[in-house]
């Protein structure tokens, strides 16, 4: 089946999160806005986007934006199942209706993640390590939809996983990655970073060694049942209204 894939910054591909999907069948169909104008174009089954450095509703500087949004008014009315990782759970969250705004406080490494009980149902969330940590890399958040489910959360930013009706998924952290897309990632962090977090190379680096097999872990059971929702694309009589 083909999946339609919005990457929407050079430095935040679909990492270990395509190997996956593309391990169980899945073909993948990229579109990179930086480099290319138009998208590709075909019948796919479902619809992933990635992260960005730019916040949701700047379509002044990013126009391609305006565009996502319709794609996801334009897979929800086929019902078809969307995934957005962090600057794309925020879209899918305007797409509803939500505001996108800088959070208080940025979240920058791995953090700790709290299952929502007994509201997540999902398998993937049941068989949850306790101790599950996974990287952000985020400087905004955004209110919840009217529509989502809250699935987790944690102290430090409240919005992390959402679910729209049964087959929209929201990630605020970024369950993508792999070390080497980290390591780019550090090596074009802001030199605000770099004085409001000292040593952030070292921390992660030693956070990376300590959690990366468990988000590994993590994103390989998501990318197993959100590809099984790809399978039957057919209308169905439930519908969420955006």
């Amino acid at each position: 089946m083909k999946i339609l894939v919005i990457q929407n910054s050079i430095r935040d591909p679909i990492g270990i999160l395509g190997k996956y999907l593309v391990n169980r069948g899945a073909e993948l169909s990229t579109w990179l806005p930086e480099q290319q104008s138009q998208r590709p174009q075909g019948e796919f089954s479902g619809l992933i986007i990635l992260g960005g450095h730019m916040n949701a509703h700047e379509d002044d500087k990013y126009p391609h934006l305006k565009q996502v949004v319709d794609l996801i008014h334009q897979f929800h009315a086929e019902h078809k199942p969307i995934m957005g990782v962090c600057l794309g759970s925020q879209l899918i969250a305007r797409a509803f209706g939500s505001q996108v705004y800088p959070h208080s406080t940025p979240e920058l490494g791995f953090s700790p993640l709290e299952v929502v009980k007994p509201l997540a149902t999902e398998p993937w969330l049941q068989s949850c390590d306790a101790d599950l940590h996974i990287m952000q890399w985020h400087f905004d958040t955004f209110d919840l939809p009217v529509q989502a489910t809250l699935l987790m959360t944690n102290d430090i930013c409240k919005h992390q996983a959402y679910r729209i009706g049964s087959n929209i998924y929201g990630f605020q952290f970024h369950l993508e990655v792999t070390p080497e897309i980290i390591a780019d990632w550090l090596t074009a962090k802001s030199d605000w970073i770099d004085t409001h977090y000292p040593n952030l190379d070292q921390k992660i680096q030693e956070q990376i060694r300590q959690h990366a097999d468990g988000a590994a872990a993590f994103a390989e059971n998501v990318a197993e049942d959100w590809l099984a929702l790809c399978v039957d694309t057919q209308p169905v009589q439930e519908s969420v209204s955006v």
